[in-house]
């Protein structure tokens, strides 16, 4: 009997242990997960753990520099996705770290793309550094297969492939740059007659003007190993004049619509209509439309807001919708903006992004002073609580910023912080908000 259950008990583990565990007992990420993939040690049927939920290994789709691409089915979407986890290409010297760098800036690059309802795969779930569970896109090829292959395409379908890119140019035209753009990222599906975006990072750039650089350039076409053909010159002649086209259009449409909102913000003075205008902006614009756009709000209508009363849900609001800043204006709206910031959740909102977009070398020092200027009134406008400790505690060890005057305030900080809020005071603040 003590030998059958034990034999029962390692039958168990066994099956327990086939699936595949991406997090450890510590909730760590398992860098070593694709060794049982690659040994055939994870089979068809069994699971695959993410956080917080389970799917279906089916099989591998592909990998990349940076990914491994698994189909998976999730049982409570009732359908097939894309699994994509970090990894790495020896031969290419790129490792595991540099595929969580791509995840992430995959993620990062998504909302974006999203919002200007270009055709790419939905992001289900995402975990920093970890995994993205995406949209399965069936595809039959990709861009760089279609221009070695065309010659055996028929006509009639080759007309087909040409006029679905050209509808994707369109879509796309507003952009310079997209992050990680090239000729194998680009797929087509034959069921769907469109080509799909299957893949991207971040840092995207919109065009400026109608005339600015487009996506589709000579070295997208053959990264300038090879001498261009005929075909792929017709082509990509035809691509470049559809964008210029569809900018052309779009920039008398931002000239309208931005002369509707200045002349609308024109007659407001209360700040949180301000912010209602901001909201209702679409996102699909050239940069310069958003350049003209954070002019006049740096110019006519940050002085409408309070001073000190500005939070960070608010301030979000409108970098959102104030669109993609250039180092020199944001570092006009950063400098201008610190004496309506209200706590310290909201000063590391705008300081954070001031690390992201960068700043004007010259208006740097400035930013710094006016920051040490601010920074007592934002602590005292913040309680006190072991999240605003350690935030105290990393901004006293940067540098550049956060000059010594303004160490010297956060190392009193304790002076400055509101205490705790009681039950009751919670409370209140909820039912008053």
């Amino acid at each position: 009997m003590i030998r059958f259950l034990f034999i029962l008990f390692t039958f168990n583990l066994s099956v327990w242990s086939a699936d595949l565990h991406l997090f450890n007992s510590d909730d760590v990420f398992n860098d070593n997960f694709a060794q049982s993939i690659f040994s055939g040690g994870l089979k068809a049927g069994e699971s695959i753990h993410l956080r917080g939920k389970s799917v279906i290994y089916k099989e591998v789709l592909g990998s990349g520099n940076t990914t491994l691409i698994l189909k998976v089915h999730d049982s409570e979407m009732g359908q097939d996705l894309a699994l994509r986890l970090p990894h790495g290409n020896q031969e290419k010297n790129y490792n595991i770290h540099d595929g969580k760098r791509f995840i992430n800036h995959s993620f990062a690059g998504f909302s974006e793309l999203e919002e200007t309802k270009l055709p790419i795969p939905m992001i289900h779930s995402y975990e920093d550094s970890s995994y993205l569970l995406v949209d399965v896109i069936e595809n039959d090829f990709d861009l760089k297969d279609f221009l070695t292959n065309n010659e055996s395409i028929p006509d009639v379908e080759k007309a087909h492939i040409e006029e679905a890119l050209f509808d994707f140019a369109k879509q796309s035209a507003i952009y310079q740059t997209i992050g990680d753009f090239h000729v194998e990222q680009l797929v087509y599906s034959k069921a769907k007659g469109k080509w799909f975006l299957l893949d991207w990072s971040s840092g995207h750039e919109l065009a400026r003007l109608p005339s600015s650089p487009t996506l589709f350039t000579q070295h997208f076409f053959t990264n300038s190993k090879r001498p261009i053909t005929e075909y792929e010159s017709n082509l990509l002649n035809s691509l470049n004049e559809i964008v210029s086209e569809e900018r052309t259009k779009q920039s008398e449409l931002d000239t309208i619509e931005l002369e509707k909102i200045k002349q609308q913000l024109s007659e407001i003075t209360d700040y949180k209509k301000i912010l209602e205008v901001y909201k209702e902006i679409e996102t699909k614009h050239l940069m310069s439309f958003y350049t003209l756009l954070q002019k006049d709000f740096i110019s006519n209508h940050l002085n409408k807001f309070p001073s000190g009363e500005l939070k960070k849900q608010e301030l979000e609001l409108l970098l959102n919708h104030l669109g993609k800043f250039s180092p020199y204006y944001f570092s006009q709206f950063a400098e201008k903006v610190m004496a309506n910031i209200y706590d310290l959740d909201a000063f590391m909102f705008i300081y954070k992004k001031m690390n992201e977009i960068g700043l004007d070398e010259e208006l740097e020092d400035d930013i710094s002073n006016i920051i040490s200027d601010n920074i007592q009134r934002i602590l005292s406008n913040t309680t006190e609580s072991p999240e605003a400790t350690e935030t105290i505690e990393k901004l006293k060890g940067d540098f550049g910023l956060i000059s010594y005057r303004t160490k010297d305030i956060l190392a009193k900080a304790s002076d400055f912080l509101r205490p705790p809020q009681s039950c009751q005071e919670v409370l209140a603040e909820i039912l008053n908000s």
